[in-house]
């Protein structure tokens, strides 16, 4: 019977070594699966850099149309035919119609004709910004172009 005994207690699983193959599976597949999460994102992040790329250089070149058109609106020429074509009567202004501006006053230029007064300057404070225009109206444009 002792012989039966030891027969029988050797043949049970243990269970130690059935634990550390587990974890040890786990663990490689575990692994796996991170590879595999890993090259998806690596892949989704290219897919969404090209796509970032292709807007960037459509928008630089948008910028760029932006930044040629505002050059053509902002020439003499197509100010000169706009004004011309709105009939807006503008003309060039005259001495006594410029303010000069200097850090902390506003002072007006001399006007060629002595008969108008002269307003030297007005003190301002300097850590405000103040904006500058003619309160006369321009005179009516006789002259053809």
């Amino acid at each position: 019977m002792a012989k039966n005994r030891k027969i029988q207690s050797g043949t049970s699983v243990r269970l130690g070594p059935a634990v550390k193959v587990f974890f040890i599976c786990l663990l490689i597949a575990s692994l796996g699966i991170t590879f595999v999460w890993q090259k998806r994102q690596l892949y989704t992040l290219g897919v969404n850099k090209d796509k970032l790329e292709k807007q960037l250089v459509l928008l630089k070149r948008e910028n760029e149309l932006r930044r040629q058109q505002t050059a053509m609106i902002q020439s003499l020429p197509y100010l000169d035919a706009r004004v011309k074509e709105l009939k807006l009567g503008l003309g060039v202004p005259t001495p006594d119609q410029i303010l000069t501006l200097v850090e902390g006053a506003v002072t007006r230029v001399t006007p060629r004709n002595p008969a108008h007064p002269v307003v030297s300057a007005i003190t301002m404070p300097v850590d405000k910004t103040y904006l500058a225009w003619a309160t006369k109206p321009l005179p009516p444009t006789n002259r053809k172009r």
